[in-house]
């Protein structure tokens, strides 16, 4: 008999919340008829229900779980480039050691985890290694994700996070799934975790639109706090409709966010905004499918792989700047896949896997040992070597504070995975936060140098006078930038680092723009014949100085490894150098307007070309978000830059107007920019 589906396992290892936390119309009126016939029904869950949601304490951890349901391919995900038995297993669904992204030690990551990469980069995630249910893996699913969700050594049918509710006080609050099924892993004995649905749409209280709506919530809030003439349960609805009405006003900004994306990055983006407003969550759950790859596994992983760095992303991009070091996201799957590869193109059950955690208190790294590929179990499997209890056990006692043993029933040791998250007197350093659309801005820069600050762009001063500015470029770390005159004078600001420029030096042609490396160590300047001057640790791959162009250099790029460059010229034509690929122009196009800049694409594998009216042309892998070709403009375009996660893009026009795409955030726009001076460039 086949074994059941995912959605009838989740079904089955969980239970549908029919609470009053789902805050619908109907349920409030159910319950209201229920407590009047029926007043023991009443204790169970209405009393001091909302005074119970206490805000997350200053120095307490919020542990957000991913849950790849079908079995994850730890391999692909984590591939091995450095281990040959790996390719001779797979030969064609093994990760490419050149499109892999290289974390050392013979190990990378899905290329599609580009941003997932980039915290990587600044020691935010850690890898586990050869994580499997031990001693004895399974190869059902039902009977795996059961193992993973009751993480203990004594099956009792509750779930490890649910024991943890049970052993930290009676607050529901504490843990939410969104979604309505509440799963295993969250139900203890006594407490267990509220499901919140995707949407939020029909909830008492939210929807106060029309002058009905208001009405009806004003009178149902009017009638708490006193008596009802209806006894002692009616004053006791009353004051329930209140709370539920307040509970759904709090709430609300939380759904109302705008959120794109797939279905994981809107419910990552949703957890995140539910953070933002701190009603007392310390473990969000969140979930997706689709893992189960016995055939066709190449196309359907990358997929899987694109969304989860597309949630990553969604969820910093959405968190405020506050929570950003109290926050862990932990990945987890009932088992891995088969070494070897089938005849279908796909992989069976396996046993081990990878998993990843990711938060500002992580201490990155490689944890763990990667199971030999060359032996294997008696199913062709990988022999686990870390007990997925060790995980859990390392997150409730350094993250969460908890009695790990006493929760999993046993001492499994601890990884060591996190730095402290703030001692009681101290509270939370502020130091080390990953770089997102969240806690990032940017700044407007005027010919004549002066600067207008957004978001979190802060006042790094100003350039004084010189000659007209014509560029700007932002660190890796949003916190400061170049700023480049047409003399070729470089100026740094914030945490930006002199390296040399080109002032008081003979130039062919005045200087257009400034394009940084990606580790910030070193920038290029190119100048309107193409020249190109290099400067602290980028490298000159050549240059179109000595060529006779039909129209000027306008605009650089850098590519992703800091190997190369693109120019481009105002007709669009592109010119590549080092390690940039010419993915196609403009060049052989009649455009509207001319085009005024250049930004490399967020996976580094293209670009995207911006013309004077805003027209978009996007090359390679870089997607079309929108423009402002159709839009009549005040103004002219006169620069564009990537969003931080590469996967958007902002430009701004010659009044300071800014317009962003994709999951580029607008946080203001400048009236500074006049006919004298107008916005030259866009920095973030």
């Amino acid at each position: 008999m086949a074994e059941p589906e995912y959605e009838d396992i989740r079904r089955q290892l969980g239970s549908v919340d029919n609470s009053p936390w789902t805050l619908s119309r109907r349920r409030f009126i159910q319950a209201s008829m229920a407590v009047g016939g029926a007043a023991t029904l009443l204790p169970g869950w209405m009393q001091d229900i909302f005074a119970s949601a206490t805000p997350v304490g200053a120095n307490e951890g919020i542990l957000v779980l991913i849950m790849m349901g079908g079995g994850n391919d730890g391999l692909n995900m984590v591939p091995p480039i450095g281990d040959n038995a790996y390719y001779g297993l797979r030969p064609t669904l093994a990760i490419p050691a050149d499109k892999a992204l290289s974390i050392g030690s013979g190990k990378g990551l899905h290329p599609a985890l580009s941003t997932v990469k980039s915290y990587w980069d600044l020691g935010k995630v850690a890898v586990v290694q050869g994580v499997g249910v031990l001693p004895t893996p399974d190869l059902s699913h039902f009977t795996s994700m059961a193992n993973w969700m009751m993480g203990s050594a004594s099956p009792n049918g509750t779930g490890w996070i649910g024991r943890y509710l049970d052993e930290n006080g009676s607050d529901p609050m504490k843990a939410i799934t969104l979604g309505t099924n509440v799963p295993l892993h969250l139900i203890g004995n006594t407490i267990r975790g509220i499901g919140l649905p995707d949407s939020i749409g029909g909830a008492l209280g939210v929807d106060q639109r029309n002058e009905y709506d208001r009405r009806e919530y004003q009178c149902i809030r009017d009638m708490a706090g006193g008596s009802t003439g209806l006894g002692v349960f009616g004053d006791q609805i009353a004051n329930l409709g209140k709370q539920t009405i307040d509970l759904g006003a709090t709430i609300s900004p939380a759904y109302a966010a705008t959120r794109s994306g797939g279905n994981l990055a809107r419910r990552m983006g949703l957890a995140a905004q539910l953070i933002n407003i701190n009603l007392g969550v310390r473990v969000f759950n969140v979930e997706y499918s689709g893992f189960d790859n016995h055939s066709n596994q190449a196309g359907d992983h990358n997929q899987r792989m694109v969304e989860l760095d597309e949630a990553v992303t969604a969820f910093f991009a959405a968190l405020a700047p506050e929570y950003l070091n109290r926050v862990t996201i932990m990945t987890f799957s009932e088992f891995g896949r088969r070494p070897k590869a089938n005849d279908s193109q796909g992989t069976d059950h396996g046993t081990a896997s990878n998993l990843l955690i990711i938060g500002n208190r992580v201490k990155g790294g490689i944890y763990g040992a990667q199971p030999s590929l060359t032996s294997l179990d008696n199913t062709s499997n990988l022999v686990a070597n870390t007990d997925f209890r060790t995980v859990y056990s390392s997150v409730l006692q350094d993250w969460m504070h908890a009695d790990a043993n006493s929760i999993l029933g046993a001492d499994y040791g601890n990884l060591g995975i996190f730095n402290s998250v703030g001692d009681p007197a101290g509270g939370i350093p502020a130091t080390g936060n990953i770089p997102s659309i969240a806690d990032s801005g940017y700044w407007l820069v005027t010919q004549s140098g002066s600067v207008d600050h957004f978001g979190n762009a802060g006042d790094i001063g100003t350039p004084g006078p010189g000659s007209p500015v014509v560029g700007a470029a932002g660190t890796p770390s949003h916190k400061g930038m170049f700023i480049v005159r047409s003399d070729g004078k470089v100026h740094a600001h914030g945490d930006a680092v002199h390296k040399g420029d080109m002032s008081g030096k003979p130039l062919a042609a005045p200087m257009v723009g400034i394009a940084i490396v990606p580790a910030g160590n070193g920038y290029l300047l190119v100048g309107a014949d193409g020249g190109v001057f290099n400067f602290g640790e980028a490298k000159f791959f050549g240059s179109t100085g000595a060529m006779r162009l039909n129209s000027p250099i306008v605009g650089i790029a850098s590519t992703k490894s800091g190997k190369g460059y693109w120019l481009v010229a105002a007709d669009g034509g592109v010119f590549s150098f080092g390690d940039a690929v010419f993915h196609g122009s403009m060049g052989a196009t009649k455009l509207n307007q001319p085009v005024v800049g250049m930004a490399r694409s967020g996976g580094g594998g293209g670009y995207w070309l911006v013309a004077a009216d805003g027209g978009i042309f996007s090359f390679g892998d870089a997607p079309f978000y929108g423009s402002t070709g159709d839009l009549k403009l005040n103004q002219p375009i006169r620069g564009i830059v990537p969003s931080p996660t590469g996967k958007g893009y902002m430009f701004v026009a010659a009044d300071g107007g800014v317009f962003t795409y994709g999951d580029a955030k607008f946080q203001g726009s400048s009236g500074g920019g006049t006919a004298t001076s107008p916005v030259v460039a866009l920095a973030g």
